[in-house]
């Protein structure tokens, strides 16, 4: 204990002595530990009001129950009445409310002289005010059918749903208020794909922030085939056949459009929900709503566990089964959410962001504290220190470091925390608490950080022998000391594009041996490379930046590379965020390019929902203004299962369906200015329109064709929705290049089934209808008149669609619906384009933030390699302030070589960032999401950002030292340098 004590005063007396050094370390660590809190601040509120929230969410009720969910892509399921008229039997139950559930797209209605225009967002561009369609996600609240005579959630303002039929009301969530900025009297606007209504919002209620995930369901189907051979390639020039099992039902076409009403994604109640009668939710929606859900309230008296133990089995034997929900089941639920799992994975990235932070700055301080002080180590080995002593003076050093910076940064974040919640809340995600997971998540960090940094400095501590102590020559560098290190870089750094894009290996290995061996050997290869980047840097680019300071470029010929391993681990140390940075943009960057559409596409796909267009409508839109007449192509559209016969789905293809485009050949690919002007990757335009028009025949996309093998040639089967004992056969006759099919048939409507889907087939017309049955058209392509308004065209294709108002289509699962209020849908390509930018800014920039707060943290270590850098030469500074260099030569001598090191952590961040992005993009074909060709963008705006961002930060990181040589005389440099 004496001798611990005698080392830990030790240590602080030499922290004492240099006071800066260890001042800049600490904040370093308070910046670290308050970035891990920022982040994990938010999710330890989750955690803490997880119990709140599940009472919240099942509001005065005990149990739900709701049907379990199908398989991904199934019909949805209802509970049956007489599950209904049995609870209601039950003398323990007090209450069965059943609710139903359907998406609908809401807007607050303007009031005159209200500003209600503000920055699009990418959904609201290219959803905006039209019904829900399937693929687009649920972005407005859900609209639930309720005969509750008594609010199920607390009131907040207003009141509840009035008994009478005759009510126009509606009552909103407090999310959904807040959202759309709503209070009692206003009035909403609801559009659903069979009506526009207008309602008075008459209350709103209390909610939970978020629903629990009370299951995995997927949001499209999986492939589906069995075990055998492929479907073969046929023999040339053979004509694949329509195979069905009733062939004569191959000319029949059904009498009603049959469409997969948009999905709402909830198995329990939505938390994000407004809520009407059921007689409003049936003209709202154009069917009677089915319930979806059971709200039970149960008796005082009767135990509810007990009441669910007695049910449990009786609702699981049911068909469709049924599940219960209970208290702790939505408490389970609300732990695996997204938002959860999402913040969860942002809790353990800033960790180790933090920790890396740590090590990289502690061990700065601690490797340069070695070097300057090895005679002053040895001496202390002369005077009968042990190693182990030595050791100890290193680890306790960091410790000490640590722990300070750790206090340090708990106080500061709490005081941050504090300041926030009172006056600005929107810095943080809920009620962001100061927190256990908080304390003991950042304390080990730290402590981590800190073992590992002290590691090395007290190995090369230990080594030093007690004649050192005698020797006072410098040891001349080893000028080639970074070649051998720079050839292994290089060799380990090629290792990860090899894996990519070379080695022959199945998915599941090359995903697993790129996550834990070759992403880290890259990462050792950078370190390898960067004392030979800064040798590079400072021979070419040196001299120049010499120059343009006015500094005789031999004072910096050598700077860096004498002191190479300090200079290495600034350099690395500025890397850590800003590589990250550059890897982010330039993968997210790259893996835009193919989601963006391309300039195949027409300028507007136009969907007449849900009961489609006549011959006389069609000529109607050729005649609108700002539509080219002569440029408006009838599609025939269906979206179908894929039909694998006897043979397993190929492994990369995730998606069970694909959409068919059914085209007129000829106006599509076929003249000198083709509609659909696409590139052919394989087969020529010549012979596969000969084969569209022959018929039987489809072009598929180039990314389906490398995620699915099928080559030209090949055959692919589908199952008709409308008729599933149906097979109908397609022979490829060509493939091409379909960048941003993705996001246009997301939001177009043309996913009339499911809510993901394959790939886009292009096949003819003719066939498509004959052989899917579509009775109407209901879709356009267009050319739009140059300079023409895309919503007045939309406004004016309104009266064309309105004509079929009052007909009625079949809903998958839910029977007839009538349609009051047809639509007609315009998705204008470049909207989607627009849409698609801002949304990818959004995401990509939202990755980066974590990297360049940890940048801007890791230029603290910038400061300690300057200011260790300055100290070690204070008598070379005498010297030549002594012979007449002036206090400025000395200023710009500093900041020239903190420019170098930022200039060289640029490089290597650059070459780090460009091969993760680049290996990034190729492993996405074998994620099962993407299979397309890899694409490499380097968006050099943004990272030109972020190297301008470290520039900036090693300026600012040289003030101080620059400040403080520049002002000190010449016989004060040298007196100090005698010393030191």
């Amino acid at each position: 204990m004496n001798q611990l004590r005698f080392l830990a005063r030790f240590v602080i007396s030499q922290m004492r002595l240099n006071p800066g050094r260890a001042l800049i370390t600490m904040l370093g660590i308070v910046a670290s530990t308050c970035a891990v809190i920022w982040v994990v601040s938010g999710y330890d509120a989750l955690v803490g009001q997880f119990d709140e929230n599940s009472k919240k969410y099942l509001g005065r009720y005990d149990l739900l129950i709701a049907p379990k969910s199908g398989p991904p892509g199934s019909e949805p399921r209802f509970v049956q009445q007489d599950l209904i008229d049995e609870l209601k039997a039950d003398t323990g139950v007090l209450e069965v409310n059943p609710i139903s559930q359907a998406r609908v797209t809401v807007h607050r209605v303007v009031t005159e002289g209200e500003i209600a225009d503000k920055a699009p967002t990418s959904l609201g561009l290219v959803v905006g005010a039209r019904p829900p369609v399937n693929g687009a996600p649920p972005i407005d609240p859900t609209l639930i059918s309720t005969p509750a005579a008594e609010s199920p959630y607390e009131v907040v303002d207003g009141r509840w749903l009035s008994e009478s039929h005759q009510a126009r009301e509606i009552v909103v969530g407090e999310l959904v208020a807040k959202e759309k900025q709503l209070k009692v009297g206003d009035e909403l606007r609801l559009i659903s794909l069979a009506n526009d209504v207008r309602l008075s919002v008459v209350g709103i209620v209390e909610q939970a922030p978020q629903a629990p995930s009370l299951s995995q369901r997927g949001r499209g189907g999986p492939p589906r085939g069995g075990k055998g051979e492929r479907l073969s390639k046929g023999p040339p020039g053979e004509r694949a056949t329509n195979r069905r099992a009733d062939p004569a039902a191959k000319e029949d076409l059904s009498p009603k459009t049959v469409l997969g009403m948009p999905k709402n994604f909830s198995e329990g109640i939505a938390a994000n929900a407004i809520y009407v009668r059921p007689n409003l939710a049936a003209e709202i929606n154009g069917y009677v709503s089915q319930p979806n859900v059971l709200q039970i309230a149960i008796r005082d008296t009767i135990d509810a566990s007990e009441f669910a133990d007695v049910w449990a089995s009786r609702l699981a034997e049911r068909h469709p089964p049924m599940q219960l929900i209970d208290f702790d089941t939505v408490r389970e639920g609300m732990e695996t959410t997204r938002s959860v799992s999402s913040q969860r994975s942002q809790a353990w990235a800033a960790t180790g962001m933090a920790t890396l932070a740590a090590i990289f700055i502690i061990f700065s301080t601690l490797s340069m504290g070695v070097s300057e002080r090895t005679r002053e180590f040895a001496m202390l080995r002369a005077v009968a220190m042990t190693k182990k002593q030595i050791a100890a003076i290193i680890t306790i050093e960091s410790m000490l470091l640590a722990v300070i910076g750790w206090v340090g940064g708990l106080v500061a974040e709490w005081g941050v925390l504090s300041i926030g919640r009172w006056f600005v809340p929107g810095w943080f995600t809920g009620d962001a608490v100061l927190g256990w997971g908080c304390v003991m998540l950042s304390g080990f960090t730290v402590l981590i950080g800190s073992l590992a940094a002290a590691f090395v400095p007290a190995w090369r501590a230990t080594r030093i022998e007690p004649l050192a102590a005698m020797s006072t020559r410098i040891q001349p560098p080893q000028r080639r000391a970074w070649v051998p290190m720079a050839v292994g870089g290089a060799l380990l750094s090629a290792f990860t594009p090899l894996v990519v894009f070379a080695l022959p290996m199945s998915d599941e290995w090359r995903t697993w041996i790129f996550s834990f061996l070759a992403y880290p050997v890259l990462l050792v290869g950078m370190i390898g490379l960067a004392p030979a980047i800064i040798v590079f840097c400072e021979q070419t680019v040196g001299p120049w930046i010499t120059r343009a300071l006015g500094i005789d470029t031999r004072l910096m010929k050598t700077q860096l590379s004498t002191h190479l391993w300090r200079t290495a681990g600034a350099t690395l140390t500025l890397s850590i965020g800003l590589g990250l940075y550059a890897s982010t943009q330039t993968w997210g960057y790259s893996m835009l390019r193919p989601f963006t559409p391309g300039d195949w596409l027409p300028d507007a796909l136009v969907a007449f929902h849900p009961g489609g267009v006549d011959e006389a409508g069609i000529d109607q839109v050729r005649e609108l203004e700002g539509v080219d007449s002569q440029r408006v192509m009838p599609l025939a559209i269906e979206q179908s299962r894929f039909d694998w016969g006897d043979a397993d789905a190929p492994s990369r293809v995730t998606r069970d369906n694909a959409v068919l485009f059914g085209v007129d050949p000829s106006f599509a690919f076929g003249s000198d200015a083709p509609l659909v002007d696409v590139d052919f990757v394989r087969g020529d335009r010549e012979s596969a329109m000969e084969a569209l028009l022959d018929g039987g025949s489809c072009l598929i996309s180039e990314d389906f064709h490398m995620s699915s093998g099928l080559d030209v040639g090949d055959e692919m089967s589908f199952t008709p929705p409308t008729a599933e004992n149906e097979q109908v056969t397609y022979r490829v006759a060509g493939i091409v290049s379909l960048p941003g099919w993705h996001w246009v048939t997301k939001f177009s409507g043309v996913r009339r089934h499911f809510v993901r889907t394959a790939t886009m087939v292009f096949a003819n017309r003719n066939d498509v209808q004959r052989d899917f049955h579509l009775p109407k058209t209901e879709f356009l392509w267009m050319d739009l008149q140059p300079g023409a308004d895309v919503a007045s065209v939309e406004s004016s294709l309104q009266p064309i669609a309105q004509r079929a108002s009052g007909e009625t289509f079949v809903a998958s699962g839910l029977g007839d619906v009538k349609a009051y209020r047809p639509y007609a849908r315009l998705t204008a390509t470049e909207t989607v384009r627009q849409a698609i930018r801002i949304r990818a800014d959004d995401m990509i920039w939202g990755m980066s933030y974590l990297p360049l707060i940890t940048l801007a943290i890791m230029s603290l270590a910038i400061a300690n390699t300057v200011i260790a850098s300055v100290r070690s030469r204070t008598r070379e500074f005498g010297i030549m302030r002594s012979i007449g260099v002036t206090r400025g030569q000395l200023v710009r001598l500093v900041i020239t070589e903190t420019v170098l090191i930022g200039l060289s952590a640029c490089v290597l961040s650059l070459v780090f960032g460009l091969i993760a992005g680049w290996c990034g993009v190729g492993m996405a074909r074998y994620g099962g999401w993407f299979a397309g060709p890899p694409n490499f963008v380097i968006p050099w705006s943004h990272l030109s950002l972020g190297f301008a961002m470290t520039i900036g930060l090693c300026l600012l990181a040289s003030v101080w030292p620059a400040f403080r040589i520049g002002r000190m005389e010449p016989l004060s440099l040298l007196r100090a340098g005698r010393v030191g």
